[in-house]
């Protein structure tokens, strides 16, 4: 997701406030109110040892999302947490030689039940997954994993989740079931109560000479009845403009089709579509993109290294809800 750096961060710290405004991000205070009704659940952050990543647990400890466990350069952690108002009274420090040991550490402590929640910090997303993917001490389910942003900027009035832009390279279709499921999950936590789902290709006809439009009409055809009964709309192929706009929807003869033109969920054919649609968003728009992973055991927050502390603190709260939902089936 990130290219390696080892720059400090430039984010201001201290007395910054909990749903900041100034760098024209946002964390909607609906999303930190209901996760806050919830109480803290203690969270492994994997190489907690940067001011961004440190900063936003900071702000999530204030608002009792969580119980910080901060696994990394413990002498850098000591030395900085003051700054961030944390201390050992209110979270806790685990050691870690590297990325690959923090993110054996973070892992493990998730896979003992220490844990509740799982965070990626300064390293590396291969990192934090290869020991995620461990087939002896990892914690995956069964199923695939699979990302999803949950997309908000000034001026939107709700969340527009996008998957898999992080994870997923080219999804097949039985791993396309897996993502879509996950997306809907995401979708429950935010309140969506009837998740519409657009399959993205470039257009709204299925071309044989353009493979996700074949690949996004056959998933829909064979999706449609799990998504009815699951309480979800599909459709698909559509093109970005007719899935999310009305005018173009109507344009096009959508006007009547279920998803078309308000669209919930964005699911893209590859991992370069999602890539470039969420950065997108946030680098033209100010979006702030929550980003989980599920499939594991617990929801994983992961964001990019470059990503805001709004961003950060966006995804453990909606980490937070996904806690509290009832498990999926395996």
């Amino acid at each position: 997701m990130d290219s390696h750096s080892t720059e400090p961060f430039s984010t201001p710290t201290g007395d910054a406030p909990p749903v900041p405004l100034a760098g024209g991000y946002l964390c909607s205070p609906a999303l930190l109110l209901h996760a806050k009704t919830l109480g803290p659940a203690p969270m492994a952050i994997a190489a907690a040892h940067a001011e961004h990543v440190l900063q936003s647990v900071a702000w999530a400890a204030a608002f009792d999302l969580i119980e910080p466990i901060l696994v990394g350069d413990a002498g850098w952690l000591t030395t900085a947490m003051p700054r961030h108002g944390l201390s050992l009274a209110n979270c806790r420090i685990v050691p870690a030689a590297d990325e690959a040991e923090a993110a054996r550490i973070a892992v493990a402590l998730v896979a003992e039940g220490t844990a509740q929640i799982l965070m990626k910090g300064h390293l590396h997303t291969d990192a934090l997954m290869r020991a995620v993917l461990d087939p002896v001490t990892g914690l995956r389910r069964g199923d695939r994993l699979s990302h999803v942003f949950a997309m908000r900027w000034p001026g939107r009035a709700r969340d527009l989740l996008i998957t898999d832009a992080a994870l997923n390279v080219a999804p097949d279709r039985k791993t396309t079931v897996q993502i879509v499921r996950h997306a809907i999950r995401v979708a429950r936590a935010l309140g969506i109560a009837h998740p519409r789902i657009a399959m993205l290709s470039a257009s709204e006809v299925i071309n044989p000479a353009m493979p996700s439009s074949v690949a996004a009409g056959d998933f829909v055809a064979s999706f449609r009845d799990e998504a009815e009964a699951s309480g979800c709309s599909i459709a698909g192929p559509l093109a970005l403009d007719v899935a999310l706009s009305a005018a173009s929807a109507s344009l096009k003869g959508l006007e009547h089709d279920a998803v078309a033109g308000r669209a919930d969920i964005l699911v893209v054919p590859n991992i370069e579509t999602g890539n470039a649609l969420f950065k997108a968003l946030v680098h033209l728009l100010n979006a702030t993109a929550a980003g989980l992973v599920l499939g594991a055991t617990v929801p994983i927050v992961l964001t990019s290294r470059a990503d805001p502390v709004e961003a950060k603190l966006a995804s453990i709260a909606l980490a937070r809800i996904v806690t509290a939902m009832p498990p999926a089936p395996a």
